[in-house]
């Protein structure tokens, strides 16, 4: 499991660290001892896994469309944006980041780095991927996940 930040590139590497964890405090005031799956799982990740991916997230309006994107019925996973306060940069959205579990991560690397088109095509198709390891492991999609394989690898890590 890993948590994903998108900065915006307009900040400076210390400063997109820093947005990332105020979006991680506020993930944690959203989801902390409420009942239902992300609570488990940010939970999970906070005791359990702790990695951190610091991804750029282009311009304002690119992580608005994410903030909007992560704000679905249909997003299983828990997420959080950060806007600074409105007398410092005028409320401005800095930082959203969301938590994925390891099927989402490792398929959208396989998409990246191998036949892109047909493990998409497949997962359109069919809602699932058999990834060929020691054994066979079919990956379950839902459209959103689907979805979100092909978000992430829209964004390059921060710099």
């Amino acid at each position: 499991m890993r948590a994903y930040f998108f900065g915006n590139m307009y900040l400076s590497s210390i400063q997109q660290g820093i947005q990332s964890l105020h979006a991680t405090s506020e993930m944690f005031v959203k989801y902390y001892g409420r009942a239902g799956n992300a609570n488990k799982i940010l939970m999970d990740w906070a005791t359990n896994h702790k990695t951190v991916c610091l991804m750029n997230g282009g311009f304002n309006s690119a992580i608005r469309e994410l903030m909007n994107f992560f704000d679905s019925d249909q997003n299983p996973f828990p997420w959080a944006e950060f806007h600074e306060e409105e007398d410092s940069l005028d409320g401005a959205l800095t930082c959203v980041g969301i938590v994925l579990p390891e099927k989402i991560y490792d398929t959208a690397k396989l998409i990246r780095e191998g036949d892109s088109a047909s493990i998409l095509e497949q997962i359109q198709k069919t809602g699932t991927y058999t990834v060929f390891e020691d054994t066979p492991t079919i990956r379950m999609f839902t459209k959103w996940e689907f979805d979100m394989l092909k978000t992430l690898n829209m964004f390059g890590l921060a710099k």
